[in-house]
């Protein structure tokens, strides 16, 4: 699988695709975020969920179906198994101790959606069903939550918290994370604010850093846990 967008995309290796250009006038949308993930094995723990979940988290099921190629810097997925989605990690930032024993390297990530005309396919890669159980919440640049609607876009800065099981195939396992959106320079910073709102709110229950290993996205993951 090739990706065909024009103009070079960075990634984490300082290598690039130089892709030629594309004769089309309706560009996809391109999202930018810096992110910090974490996966625990096996079923979302009951404490976890109730502290997190509250009176305002918004749910949503979906299955995304994601192609396994073994990169960790690159995702390409379909959404709901239907949209087309391109997801490049930019580069990766400063480490982090975030509370609760929680740390990691912080991630710049590029979305592009829909990215059908992004990516060219030979038909013979390899994909896998991801069925996720989200609860997200957002919070505003100030740490101030916000309605967080299925589909609302995003406007300002902020930063999206979710918790998230996951099932592929017999696995099963859960996620926590953070993506903060808007300009580049206030996205580190969004993200520290909704961490300080969700803990004031509703102290965490326990230390989550013992129950997750190291920080990665969904690419990385499925790389070392799908084989």
């Amino acid at each position: 699988m090739a990706v065909t967008e024009s103009g070079p995309v960075l990634l984490e290796n300082e290598r690039a695709f130089t892709p030629s250009p594309l004769c089309r006038t309706d560009a996809p949308a391109v999202l930018d975020t810096t992110e910090l993930r974490w996966f625990g094995r096996g079923p979302l723990p009951a404490s976890i969920s109730s502290w997190f979940v509250g009176a305002t988290g918004v749910p949503e099921e979906r299955c995304d179906t994601y192609l396994l190629d073994g990169r960790c810097d690159v995702g390409v997925k379909r959404r709901c198994k239907e949209q087309l989605e391109l997801k490049v990690r930019q580069s990766l930032a400063e480490r982090i101790e975030l509370g609760a024993g929680l740390s990691g390297e912080l991630e710049e990530w590029r979305r592009w959606s829909p990215a059908e005309d992004l990516v060219d396919s030979s038909g013979n890669e390899r994909w896998v069903d991801v069925r996720k159980s989200i609860v997200k919440r957002r919070f505003s640049e100030d740490g101030t939550e916000i309605a967080c609607a299925s589909g609302t876009p995003l406007t300002g800065v902020g930063c999206d918290v979710e918790v998230v099981q996951v099932t592929v195939g017999a696995i099963q396992a859960w996620t926590f994370a953070f993506a903060a959106f808007g300009p580049c320079s206030r996205r580190r910073d969004a993200l520290f604010a909704s961490w300080e709102g969700l803990v004031a709110a509703r102290p965490c229950p326990e230390p989550l850093g013992p129950r997750v290993g190291q920080a990665m996205g969904y690419p990385e993951w499925l790389t070392l846990t799908v084989s």
